[in-house]
């Protein structure tokens, strides 16, 4: 009888400690005692057995063999070697009974010879299957636990943290090798570059591969895992890497568990160490947009109100749009609704709104910005005088935060009745997960809210420094106009004045368009409406 032998052991962890070697020397002795000649080994070592039997290195190779009729027999540790789902199991039975091959299992009672083995062993391929749902079961709640507690559950490290020997992250202050900045001033630097000096990705990009900082990688002389190929990354700074540290949210104190997970889960949001702040932070994702949508690489023609302009129909941006020429007419640029060009999807199809000629609405804002920047006089009167009605809304902003960070900390008293009924063992695992589940979602919202409320009292507070500051911006402005101006000067006038554009899409009972665009500036607010009936803007 040709034997031959499966071992498989599922992770690189198991690979590293050997743990195949047990199963090998058990299988010898199994068929010294038994006098079996074995013809085969096909080890699958560090190998999932969620993964079916042919996606196997030599799973593969065994049921080639075992299709070209070179084996009889197949002996397995457990049952449990096959796979780890009753379906993968069954099937690589079922395969392997096809080209006559019966397995038998070294340490359970069954052989898949005779029906009352066939039958055992679906039994025992339904208790694998059981026994592994039970432990990720018991693996995901116990996970969940701890990420709520802020613990960090593996995975790679945050640049400018690390774990400490309790498992939460803490801000790394060391020095990097040969330098005189830490992980986490990198951090600050990247932001600082960000927000101060509005430099792109690639700008920071460079600067930090200039000054020789190390990306995680090279830092910790890791690897990085592709696939199942290993190789070594490039150790530098790329615009993505950059991008992707101003966009987490984890650098303002507030981390996301749950994001990559491949299951339907709710994401878990806990607190952890803030390297900047969250005004820091918040005006570094506005840089980021802003030099998106002035990156002019592939733009022909120069648009001034460049992602300025918003659909009030969809909420998308409009984008300029050069319509070139035919023999009906000569070539014309619009601003044009994304919305209308992109596809989203059946359900919302093309926005309808309408497209707005670039010289129409560039020529009454700009007409705008040079008639405040040249009597401000009216704009700034205005602003003092809103001042007073201000200083009230900054009380019951004050108010409203005081009275969500005492309701934030009746949560944490919650949180503790509820343990303690479980320590009494009045209420399950199951039903403290739920409610501090619960607990900690109602304390995200409370949390996130006092943030916002910051953020206003802090604009409040800067009022009075606003209107100082907007003489200042007029003065230098005004000398500005005074000469022949070249497009980058109108459009940085244009991004110092307009805080945004919306165009407003309407259909009255006789089909016509009409269209609104309204204007808000930085020190006043001011609608542009299109003549008086006119049913849209001039063609």
């Amino acid at each position: 009888m040709r034997v031959a032998i499966y071992p498989r052991v599922s992770s690189e962890e198991q690979q590293e400690r050997g743990t195949i070697k047990n199963q090998i020397e058990f299988a010898l002795k199994y068929c010294d005692l038994h006098q079996l000649n074995i013809a085969e080994w096909y080890k699958d070592d560090g190998v999932t057995g969620t993964v079916p039997l042919q996606d196997r290195p030599a799973g593969a190779r065994l049921l080639d063999d075992a299709k070209a009729g070179k084996l009889d027999m197949l002996l397995i540790y457990k049952i449990d070697r096959l796979g780890r789902s009753a379906r993968v199991i069954l099937n690589a039975v079922y395969d392997l009974e096809q080209y006559g091959v019966k397995i038998r299992s070294m340490t359970e009672p069954f052989d898949t010879g005779d029906p009352n083995g066939r039958f055992l062993l679906t039994i025992l391929a339904g208790v694998a299957d059981l026994e592994r749902e039970t432990i990720l079961s018991r693996m995901w709640l116990g996970a969940n636990r701890a990420a709520r507690a802020g613990r960090w559950l593996g995975g790679i490290t945050p640049y400018g943290y690390f774990v400490n020997e309790e498992g939460y992250l803490e801000i790394n202050d060391n020095h990097l090798p040969g330098m005189d900045m830490s992980e986490a001033d990198v951090i600050r630097l990247i932001y600082k570059l960000t927000v101060e000096q509005h430099y792109s990705t690639i700008k920071v990009a460079d600067y930090l591969n200039a000054l020789g900082v190390p990306p995680s990688y090279v830092k910790d002389g890791r690897l990085l895992k592709r696939g199942k190929r290993k190789v070594n990354t490039a150790g530098i700074w790329r615009p993505a890497r950059v991008r992707n540290i101003i966009c987490s949210t984890t650098y303002k104190g507030i981390h996301e568990y749950g994001k990559r997970s491949n299951k339907k889960r709710d994401l878990i949001t806990r607190e952890v160490p803030a390297i900047v702040s969250a005004a820091d932070w918040t005006r570094a994702q506005k840089v980021l947009r802003e030099n998106q949508l002035d990156s002019t690489r592939n733009s022909k023609n120069h648009y001034l109100l460049r992602g300025l302009i918003k659909c009030g129909t969809c909420g998308l941006t409009y984008c300029g749009i050069n319509y070139a020429a035919t023999y009906k007419q000569t070539e014309k640029a619009y601003y044009v609704c994304n919305g209308k060009t992109i596809y989203r999807g059946p359900l919302q199809g093309k926005c309808t709104s309408k497209n707005v000629p670039q010289w129409w609405i560039e020529g009454l804002v700009w007409q705008d910005c040079v008639d405040f920047i040249q009597n401000p006089g009216e704009a700034l009167k205005e602003l003092a005088k809103s001042m007073k009605g201000r200083q009230s809304q900054k009380g019951t902003l004050v108010a409203e935060r005081e009275m969500i960070l005492k309701a934030a900390q009746e949560k944490e008293a919650e949180k503790e009745s509820i343990l303690d009924l479980f320590r009494k063992s009045i209420i399950s695992s199951a039903d403290v997960e739920k409610q501090l589940q619960k607990i900690a979602i109602e304390k995200s919202h409370l949390e996130n809210r006092v943030k916002e409320l910051e953020l206003q009292i802090e604009d409040e507070v800067n009022i009075a420094d606003q209107i100082i500051s907007a003489e200042e911006l007029l003065i230098v402005l005004r000398d500005k106009i005074s000469g022949e101006l070249s497009f980058e000067t109108r459009r940085e006038i244009v991004k110092a004045l307009v805080k945004g554009i919306t165009v407003e899409t309407s259909v009255d009972e006789n089909g016509r368009t009409h269209t609104v665009v309204s204007a808000s500036y930085s020190f006043i607010n001011s609608v542009i409406r299109t003549p008086k009936g006119s049913p849209h803007p001039p063609a």
